[in-house]
């Protein structure tokens, strides 16, 4: 075995650009693979970072009604599940929100989840530094405390050990650090890694089906011996006696139970492991790139093999030899493939994808590389065996005559077969690509329901004691405002609580005064939004009748409403919405008279519905965390300086967070959907070079077999237009049978897309006839120039060449 590797390594040495184009394509498919494979082992395959993270689920209230199956949980009913399941060790719960961090550092706004005190406790995370939550904690009335994240205790406080016990400042109150968690640290809820933790101090006597809504996200771990199924029948029991006992709040509302893993990854799982199939098939184009060459390089070889044959050297020596070369070759690639990987990975850890989780924790760590190992040797063996097979069969006596043709014949039909091969997964591929690339385009050409385009947007988080009268809190955003409105090229400015595309809402059950009463789980609702009058001014959005909210509409006047178009057609059909009353749930219900309708717009998503949405004068029902809009004449990036420098002129303490165009927004709603388009669509490119750099090496090769035909026949006066075509026409029937069965492969492969696809058939006939154009015009190119240069070949020199 040393003898065949020490040759094998002559032998490379000998053909370097052999050995070099074997190892490019091959590095470029396993540093594909490498690259994706990372990615999923990040995100599908590695644990997560709990103990026992197998026993771990969320739970959320279903409405079937509303075909909402993950709702968040009313507070009240999580304390009934808690104190009367017996299927969980443990239950805890989080909900997310935004706090202010001010002391002797900038102010700054940060990421909070409110949380009951057992929750890193059911988890199985313990504090690096200090201590977690205890009962006593989450007491109300007990002293504030708060555990910081790894990431704000390194950026904020200098990886200082001594925060522990320290107070800091949040939302103006003091507030003790009791403990700094690891730094891979995951939590539930909307915010997987928020910059710290309070408690939640749920009061057990405070009756919260009558004072809030559902706004919980809920965790638990299944008791030892007990499944899901039987959590799940176990809370179902439960919630069919509170729908009996409270049938005003829970009439209609179940359970369900996801495992948490599911919960975190579920949306991912189908995306990452139809990437996983398209590496796998630029793998096998690669591969059949290099078979190809170790088959030319094989035939050109057999001369050589039949005098080692002759002199004694057995076929299953003679094929080794050639499967050492190759697993070399591959072991080459693979450490090359190593390094584009890690060149890959840097790019997508660098992108802006906050709907693939936990792509920051993507590595090339060891497991990473014992796969790109496997790979290679798998590789290498798999591609080997071709050349070494055909070697193996070789017919001694006939290779060692000098004009010898069978071992060509038989090369010239495996070649045949891969480069077919090769140009089937090639179209399979583009037409994946072609099939996102104009989903895309549907998705970028979607009508928002409003403009876009030179928008800046912030978030200002009104916190603490100073902020505890709403009137102040209206007062401060209106006084931000009309600062905003002032200053040069700012064309209009105005707030809304959740800003469109941000992943945020709220939305509530509702009774239009005047229509016949309905079951209780079959009340209208809608989402509801608390904005400034002049916020459909700004985002550009119709008033389509009636009139939008004014100044006028204050505290001490009858609460104006305008509704969506949506909303109107959906829940005051048959009639003038104008004048009609509205009775919200919200606190206190909110009885609002309509006074306009506006168009709909696209809230939750690009790709989504437009959800019926009510929105009220925030003067007349403040909010204290509230998004401004501000359009601009030229790009609004510039106006970020003078708009934090108007919230400091109000107050110095008041940080300012998400700060961006909303264009960025919108990237983001988009993310998932770019992310697959690049991936899969670089992947494709990619199987179409090599598919064409194969097609050319065989045409190529191909000339060369047939130098000495092409001579005798320009000899005898065949017409470079015949000889053309002749050598064309082999290229363009194997391209032609490829791309038949690239079609069959593609309508297969195709319905996989189908749930990423957004309004575009995945049978689009279009992209396939157009893909299918596509490549057959690069296959041409690519068989055209060996033809052509044959073709200009001296018919006397090419006679000789044999």
């Amino acid at each position: 075995m040393p003898r065949d590797l020490r040759f094998a390594i002559r032998r490379l040495l000998h053909t370097p650009a052999f050995t070099a184009a074997a190892v490019a394509c091959l590095a470029l498919g396993i540093g594909a693979n490498t690259a994706i494979f990372s990615v999923i082992r990040a995100v599908l395959l590695k644990p997560l970072p709990y103990e026992a993270p197998d026993r771990l689920v969320a739970v959320w209230e279903a409405n079937s009604f509303r075909k909402s199956d993950r709702n968040t949980v009313s507070p009240a009913n999580f304390l009934d599940w808690r104190s009367a399941s017996q299927g969980f060790s443990g239950m805890a719960a989080v909900y997310g929100g935004e706090a202010n961090l001010s002391g002797a550092a900038r102010p700054e706004a940060v990421s909070v989840q409110g949380a009951t005190a057992n929750l890193f406790e059911v988890l199985g995370v313990p504090a690096a530094i200090g201590r977690t939550f205890g009962p006593a904690d989450d007491t109300p009335g007990a002293p504030d405390v708060a555990l910081l994240s790894h990431g704000l205790w390194q950026r904020r406080y200098s990886a200082d050990s001594s925060i522990v016990g320290r107070t800091i400042q949040l939302d103006g109150a003091p507030v003790t650090v009791i403990g700094v968690m690891p730094a891979w640290t995951e939590s539930v809820g909307r915010e997987p890694r928020p910059g710290l933790w309070v408690p939640m101090r749920l009061d057990s006597a405070e009756d919260y089906r009558e004072t809030s809504g559902r706004f919980l996200q809920v965790v638990g771990r299944l008791a030892p011996g007990v499944t899901r199924e039987r959590a799940q029948a176990d809370l179902a029991m439960i919630a069919t006696r509170l729908e009996a006992e409270h049938p005003a709040f829970n009439t209609g509302w179940s359970v369900n139970v996801v495992p948490l893993t599911e919960q975190v990854v579920g949306a991912v799982r189908g995306p990452l492991a139809l990437l996983g199939g398209v590496v796998l098939l630029v793998l096998l184009i690669a591969c059949g790139n290099v078979a190809n060459l170790m088959l030319a390089q094989a035939t050109a070889r057999r001369r050589e093999m039949a005098v080692h044959a002759a002199l004694g050297a057995s076929a299953v020596a003679l094929g080794r030899r050639l499967l050492t070369e190759s697993v070399l070759v591959a072991v080459a690639g693979g450490a090359l493939g190593v390094l584009l990987a890690s060149w890959c990975v840097d790019g997508l850890s660098a992108l802006p994808v906050s709907g693939v989780p936990r792509l920051q924790d993507v590595r090339i760590d060891g497991f990473v590389l014992a796969f790109t190992l496997v790979v290679s040797l798998v590789v290498g063996i798999g591609f080997g065996l071709v050349p070494a097979f055909h070697a193996a069969r070789g017919d001694l006596h006939e290779d060692l005559k000098e004009g010898g043709r069978s071992s060509s014949r038989r090369g010239g039909s495996i070649r045949t077969f891969l480069v077919g091969a090769q140009v089937a997964g090639s179209l399979v591929l583009l037409v994946s690509a072609g099939l996102l690339l104009k989903s895309f385009a549907r998705v970028s050409e979607v009508d928002l329901g409003f403009n876009p385009d030179h928008l800046l947007t912030a978030r200002v988080s009104l916190g603490g004691e100073r902020y505890k009268d709403e009137a102040r809190q209206a007062r401060f955003f209106e006084d931000l405002l009309a600062g905003m409105r002032a200053i040069p090229g700012v064309q209009s400015a105005s707030a809304i609580n959740w800003l469109p595309l941000s992943g945020l809402r709220s939305a509530t059950r509702m009774v239009i005064e005047g229509d016949a009463p309905v079951p209780p789980r079959q009340e209208p609702g809608g989402n509801v939004s608390a904005v400034d009058p002049h916020y459909f001014d700004a985002m550009q959005i119709p008033i389509l009748r009636g009139r939008p909210l004014a100044e006028s509409d204050r505290p001490g006047v009858p609460l104006a409403v305008v509704v969506s178009r949506s909303f109107a057609t959906r829940h005051l059909g048959g009639g003038d919405p104008i004048g009609r009353r509205i009775h919200m749930e919200w606190g206190d219900t909110l009885v609002g008279t309509v006074v306009g309708v506006a168009g709909d717009i696209k809230h939750s998503g690009v790709d989504s519905a437009a959800s019926p949405t009510v929105y009220w004068a925030m003067a007349q029902f403040p909010w204290s965390n509230m998004t401004l809009v501000v359009r601009t004449q030229d790009d609004p990036s510039r106006m970020g300086e003078a708009l934090v420098a108007q919230v400091r002129r109000l107050d110095p303490e008041q940080p300012v967070a998400d700060l961006k165009t909303f264009d960025e927004w919108l990237g983001g709603a988009v993310a998932r959907r770019r992310f697959m388009l690049v991936l899969l669509g670089g992947f494709a490119a990619l199987g179409l070079v090599l598919t064409a750099v194969g097609l050319y090496g065989t045409t190529a090769y191909g000339v060369v077999q047939r130098t000495r035909e092409l001579g005798i026949r320009a000899a005898l006066g065949a017409s470079r237009r015949d000889l053309l075509w002749s050598v064309l026409r082999q290229a363009l029937v194997v391209v032609a049978v490829g791309i038949a069965a690239g079609l069959a492969g593609a309508l297969v492969a195709s319905r996989l897309l189908s749930s990423l696809l957004f309004e575009v058939s995945a049978t689009d006939p279009v992209v396939f006839v157009a893909i299918a154009l596509l490549l057959l015009a690069v296959s041409t190119l690519a068989g055209f120039l060996p033809a052509r240069r044959a073709t200009r070949a001296d018919p006397m020199i090419a006679i000789r060449a044999e």
